[in-house]
């Protein structure tokens, strides 16, 4: 599997390279489409000739991808500018406002995104586009957003300096059909196939080959592990995260002491063993701080306090959850803040502070308004709703029901759109 990775990863390097072609299509399965994104990623960890936006987020409502999207590159614009105005640079221009605009066909959002973009990178960098959706529910939609740049018309001049990596199922293909391929002329195919079975079987190979390096093994064996855990193999999970936990030590490698540990806790916490998946996390917190991995660290932090809860421990859980929201406030990652915020308003309610979760919730809520979280907006107004009732205040419980029913103003104009796009299609035939 490694080698067939390789190979995947070398025909990817081989199109972000070449001038002739400015879009491939990646099939890929929900499951693939992961191992294809870290392959766009450590490129853009390890290239530092060109410019890597990429776009991993779920597919799975009208405009909702777009929208993602259009928010990852303005956050991206606005991390520059505070380097940019610390330096005392010219900043970077905004997003025109086209971008931004719901009522806009979303093909012209994008690519008055993608001509802006151009405009703040030097000329002659190359600018790789990962449109990775990690799931596409709303396949039309996403497939109305990238269509411009499959080139079915001939190639334009916008197109010019960039590379579009673009994915589609190798089941549905929603993105290019049989029927649209040859007409595709300015557009590679790539197919990617790392099912769980043939992976587990190239993993358990490479594991157990003397000849390979020992480093090559036990990326192996951390791989494998992962997959015992999630298949209920615990036995086979913790004595293959106890090995890497012997091998990270002699590396003296201390992000992968923590994965290790908080592998060993994931155990305990699917065994039930809650007190020690406690310990586990908080030997492998101490190991993420010597990292100053602020990723793995959030994790841990959002294991650590799920496990207080489990031990009916609100006061530590509220703490942990307290740290885990400055730690994704840091990482710039909305939805890491969300879930933490959600999570503490729970710990806060256990440890009968009411008035402070409900404050929380009431936070959170607005930062899912702000970043257009909307699974989890709905999720904390059902909270509050349900706190509310509890509590006896029937008004505003149903104030916050009929909100939760109520869809947001983003959306509205996003869904008004498209149904003037279908109207516009069924008067044209």
């Amino acid at each position: 599997m490694q080698r067939e990775f390789s190979t995947k990863d070398a025909a990817l390097g081989e199109f972000i390279e070449q001038p002739d072609y400015p879009t491939i299509v990646l099939r890929a399965t929900d499951l693939d489409t992961v191992l294809a994104f870290k392959m766009l990623h450590e490129r853009d960890r390890r290239d530092a000739q060109r410019v890597y936006l990429l776009f991993p987020f779920e597919c799975d409502a009208p405009g909702r991808y777009l929208e993602q999207c259009i928010q990852s590159i303005a956050a991206q614009i606005a991390a520059e500018n505070r380097v940019r105005a610390d330096e005392h640079d010219e900043p970077w221009a905004e997003l025109p406002l086209v971008c931004t605009d719901p009522a806009q066909a979303p093909a012209r959002r994008l690519r008055a995104a993608i001509e802006h973009v151009r405009t703040l990178v030097a000329s002659g960098v190359v600018i790789v586009w990962g449109f990775m959706p990690s799931t596409v529910a709303d396949a039309t939609g996403y497939r109305e957003t990238v269509l411009r740049l499959l080139a079915l018309d001939g190639f334009e001049a916008w197109m010019e300096g960039h590379r579009f990596c673009l994915r589609d199922d190798p089941a549905r293909r929603f993105l290019l059909p049989h029927d649209q391929r040859e007409k595709a002329q300015h557009v590679l195919v790539l197919d990617l196939d790392f099912s769980p079975e043939k992976t587990a079987d190239a993993l358990v190979g490479a594991m157990n080959d003397a000849a390979r390096p020992l480093a090559e093994r036990m990326q192996a064996a951390t791989q494998l592990a992962a997959l015992d855990l999630t298949h209920g193999r615990l036995n086979q999970a913790l004595e293959k995260y106890r090995l890497l936990y012997g091998w990270h030590c002699e590396q003296r490698n201390p992000l992968g002491k923590a994965l290790a540990l908080g592998g060993i806790g994931d155990v305990a916490t699917r065994s039930e063993r809650h007190a020690d998946a406690s310990r586990w996390y908080a030997h492998a917190l101490d190991a993420a701080a010597d990292s100053g991995n602020l990723g793995v660290t959030l994790n841990l932090l959002m294991a650590s306090g799920e496990s207080c809860l489990r031990l009916r421990q609100p006061a530590r859980a509220i703490e942990y959850f307290e740290l885990a929201s400055r730690c994704a406030d840091k990482l710039m990652f909305p939805h890491g803040t969300v879930a933490a915020l959600e999570r503490l308003g729970v710990a806060l309610l256990g440890a009968h502070q009411t008035v402070d979760a409900a404050r929380t919730w009431t936070d959170a809520k607005a930062l899912c308004e702000r970043f257009r979280c909307e699974h989890q907006r709905r999720s904390l107004l059902e909270r509050l709703a349900a706190l509310y009732a509890q509590a006896g205040l029937k008004t505003q419980a149903k104030a916050y029901e009929l909100e939760k029913d109520r869809i947001p103003v983003h959306q509205e104009a996003a869904h008004a759109a498209a149904l003037r796009r279908a109207e516009e299609r069924d008067s044209r035939r």
